[in-house]
């Protein structure tokens, strides 16, 4: 519970605060690829099923993505995005599929900047789930054209999948929150 307070507080200071004024590219596309790690914090698992939830205190996501961002102005831009994401403990692989928005608070490329993806998983699931992720952060530039971005996550997924315990009763498992950051570079 205190996590999401801590996150609803990240999330007004972009509001709050203003980055330096050095211009950054018109209107076009770019591409951003990023990798990021996710912390767990609420499994949503049959209590019967304890072995898993004792495993899940100790899992992680680990992902990479690729954004192709289309910036309608310098600070808005839609997105979509695919990549490979891996939870550690229960193993579960999946591609996320993604469409969202991005948006940088002024029109520089030092900048704080905010993001929402929402779309699904497809691989070694039963079905498709659904993905939301929202991310606050900055940007700052590494070279002449390359920018760099470090975001605080938080991810809300439904991940279906089957397991079978040792005397052959199955159970579902699904809907995961998670916490955690993200970094990339952009084109």
């Amino acid at each position: 519970m205190a996590l999401k307070w801590f996150f609803n507080i990240i999330f007004l200071i972009p509001i709050i605060f203003y980055s330096q004024d050095k211009d950054i590219k018109n209107k076009g596309f770019s591409v951003d690829a990023s990798a990021l790690i996710l912390f767990p914090y609420d499994f949503s698992v049959p209590s019967e099923h304890d072995e898993i939830s004792e495993t899940s205190r100790k899992s992680k996501i680990l992902g990479t993505s690729l954004h192709l961002n289309y910036y309608l102005s310098k600070c808005f831009a839609f997105t979509v995005s695919s990549g490979y994401e891996s939870i550690n403990q229960p193993k579960i692989d999946y591609i996320p599929i993604t469409g969202g928005i991005k948006w940088v608070l002024n029109d520089t490329k030092e900048s704080f900047l905010t993001s929402f993806d929402f779309g699904g998983h497809l691989g070694h699931v039963e079905k498709f789930g659904v993905l939301l992720r929202i991310g606050v952060g900055y940007r700052f530039v590494i070279a002449k054209k390359i920018l760099a971005d470090f975001e605080l996550c938080y991810s809300h997924q439904n991940l279906y999948k089957t397991f079978i315990k040792q005397n052959n009763q199955t159970m579902d498992y699904h809907n995961i929150e998670s916490a955690g950051f993200k970094i990339g570079i952009e084109i």
